[in-house]
């Protein structure tokens, strides 16, 4: 579990008000590190809502102010990780499918994950990480669906005269 917003024992027994708050503060923090918690190996889809109901669980103004920045750190963190998590997922699938000659369906892959390449980018992800999914997508455009159009080394021009057709008029 997260161990950032511990609260410091209070002991305000003479103000029953003060104890409701201050338990209805603690029943919120409660909650935000659940949904921290769940975000770790959530998927992209499910990280940036859990990352959501965070933000707006920190508008709270009762919550202390270094719990709501940290809790935020922490969100947008799992969140870029989810999409960097995906980027990568959908990427090896769209080489296996680029090897395999499916063309569509490479290309339906890689937008997806250019998609989820470009969230990752606007939450942090580090330059190691995009110049690698960088490197991985042109690898992708370049492998399969190549025909030369004239005669190869491999493939040399058919010189050889055409059988005359000899079907029945």
């Amino acid at each position: 579990m997260l161990l950032f917003g511990k609260s410091q024992g209070k002991n305000s027994k003479d103000d029953p008000q003060a104890e409701l708050q201050r338990q209805a503060i603690e029943r919120q923090k409660t909650r935000i590190r659940e949904l921290l918690e769940k975000m770790r190996d959530a998927s992209p889809a499910d990280a940036e809502r859990f990352h959501q109901m965070i933000k707006d669980l920190c508008k709270d103004k009762t919550l202390p102010v270094e719990f709501k920045r940290k809790a935020m750190d922490y969100a947008r963190s799992y969140e870029c990780n989810a999409n960097m998590r995906g980027t990568d997922s959908l990427l090896r699938d769209a080489m296996r499918l680029a090897a395999a000659e499916h063309m569509k369906e490479r290309g339906q892959k890689l937008s997806e994950a250019r998609k989820l390449y470009g969230k990752a980018c606007t939450l942090g992800a580090d330059q190691d990480f995009r110049k690698a999914a960088q490197r991985l997508m042109e690898t992708i455009m370049m492998t399969g669906g190549v025909q030369r159009p004239g005669p190869s080394r491999a493939k040399p021009l058919d010189t050889a005269p055409k059988a005359p057709n000899r079907a029945k008029c």
